[in-house]
C-alpha cells in the first residue's frame, strides 16, 4: 500500500482526494494518510463534502481532533495539519511515501527537497515548475521516467494539449501550431474588479467578463515535447464558467491529410495507446457535459477541419480539475511501480 500526503487542499487538492476515494483501483493501491493546509479544517471538511461543481461526496467526512473520518468503513482516518511553513512538515513521521504538492506556493525543487531529507520517497508537484525540475505527463513522456525523486506532473492545460500534439506530430508532422485555451475562471481571479498584479485584464470581474490573457502552457508543452521548440504560440481566454476548458488548435502539417484521416487517427489511438488519456466526444457536448470526465482531453471529431490539405484545426474538451487529478494519481502509482 502506497501512503500519500497532500500539501494544499484547494481545488486540485480536494479533487485529488475525491478521485482517490472514488476510484476503486486507486483505493486498492494507495491511501491518503495526511493533508496539510493553512485554512480552517471545519470549513475544509465541509468543502470536501459539498462541492458546487462536482456535487456531494458519497463518503460523508467528519472532522474531529485533527482527523478526517469517513462514513465508509474501508476508508481509514486521515491526519490533518495546519503548517504554514512547509519546512515544518514531517510527513515521513506519518509513514508517507509520496507527497503531492498542490498548494500552488512551492514550485521549485529547492522548496520541496526537505520532504525527501526527512524520509519521503517521492514528491510530485501538481503544477508546472519554475525551475528545471523534470516534467512528465501520462501518454506523452512517462516512459522516460527513471526514478526521479522530485518531479512535476505538468499543468492541466499541458496534460490536455500534449497527447494530441504528440500523436499529430508523429503521424503528420507539425511545422508550426497556434492554440487558444478557453478556460474557466480560477480562484486567483476576483468576483469584482480588483487589482491583479501585472495584468490589467485579469483585474476585471471573473464572472462578468470574457478575459483574454496569457498562458504558461506553451513553455510546459515544449518541455514535454522538445521537438516543438520554436513551433508553438498560444494564449488563453478566461470565461464565466466554474470548470472545464476548451482547446482550439491550428496546425500547419508537414504532410497532406484529410478531415477523415485525421479524425480516424485520433479515434484509433484513443482506443489503444492513449486509452484513458484521450476521449472522444461523439454527442455534440457542451462544457457542462464534461464535468467529472477523467480523460486528460476529449477530442471533438465533428469540429475538426482541413484547409489546403496541410492546415488542420481541431477542438477538444478537458475537465481541468477532475482529469488532472486522475493523472496525478496515475503518475503516483506509476512511479512506485517502476
Amino acid at each position: 500500500m502506497i501512503n500519500i500526503a497532500i500539501n494544499g487542499f484547494g481545488r486540485i487538492g480536494r479533487s485529488i482526494m475525491r478521485v482517490a476515494l472514488m476510484r476503486e483501483d486507486i483505493r486498492k493501491h494507495m491511501r491518503i494518510v495526511a493533508i496539510n493546509d493553512i485554512c480552517d479544517w471545519e470549513i475544509l471538511c465541509y468543502l470536501l463534502e459539498h462541492d458546487s461543481t462536482h456535487g456531494i461526496l458519497p463518503f460523508a467526512p467528519t472532522f474531529d481532533k485533527n482527523t478526517l473520518k469517513f462514513s465508509h468503513q474501508d476508508i481509514p482516518p486521515i491526519a490533518t495539519l495546519n503548517h504554514k511553513d512547509s519546512q515544518n512538515l514531517d510527513f515521513a513521521a506519518l509513514g508517507v511515501d509520496i507527497v503531492l504538492e498542490s498548494s500552488g506556493v512551492f514550485l521549485d525543487s529547492q522548496s520541496l527537497t526537505h520532504h525527501c531529507q526527512k524520509g519521503v520517497k517521492k514528491v510530485i508537484l501538481c503544477a508546472s515548475p519554475t525551475d528545471s525540475m523534470p516534467i512528465f505527463a501520462q501518454g506523452v513522456n512517462e516512459s522516460k521516467y527513471n526514478g526521479e525523486i522530485i518531479f512535476s506532473n505538468a499543468s492541466c492545460t499541458a496534460n490536455a494539449l500534449a497527447p494530441l500534439c504528440k500523436i499529430i506530430d508523429n503521424e503528420f508532422g507539425i511545422e508550426s501550431m497556434s492554440f487558444c485555451i478557453t478556460h474557466s475562471y480560477t480562484n486567483e481571479q476576483s468576483l469584482l474588479d480588483s487589482v491583479y498584479p501585472n495584468d490589467k485584464r485579469r483585474s476585471r470581474a471573473a464572472a462578468q467578463n470574457i478575459i483574454p490573457t496569457s498562458t504558461g502552457a506553451t513553455n510546459t508543452l515544449i518541455r514535454l515535447l522538445p521537438k516543438l521548440q520554436g513551433k508553438v504560440g498560444g494564449h488563453s481566454v478566461r470565461v464565466p464558467v466554474s470548470n472545464v476548458l476548451l482547446l482550439d488548435i491550428t496546425f500547419i502539417l508537414s504532410s497532406q491529410t484529410s478531415q477523415d484521416t485525421l479524425n480516424k487517427c485520433l479515434i484509433q489511438v484513443s482506443k489503444n495507446e492513449m486509452k484513458g488519456i484521450i476521449g472522444i466526444d461523439s454527442k455534440q457536448g457542451v462544457s457542462s457535459d464534461f464535468i467529472g470526465n477523467p480523460h486528460s482531453v476529449v477530442f471533438v471529431p465533428d469540429l475538426s477541419y482541413i484547409v489546403n490539405g496541410n492546415m488542420a484545426r481541431i477542438m477538444a474538451w478537458c475537465d481541468n480539475e477532475w482529469g488532472y487529478a486522475n493523472r496525478v494519481l496515475d503518475m503516483a502509482k506509476m512511479c512506485c511501480d517502476v
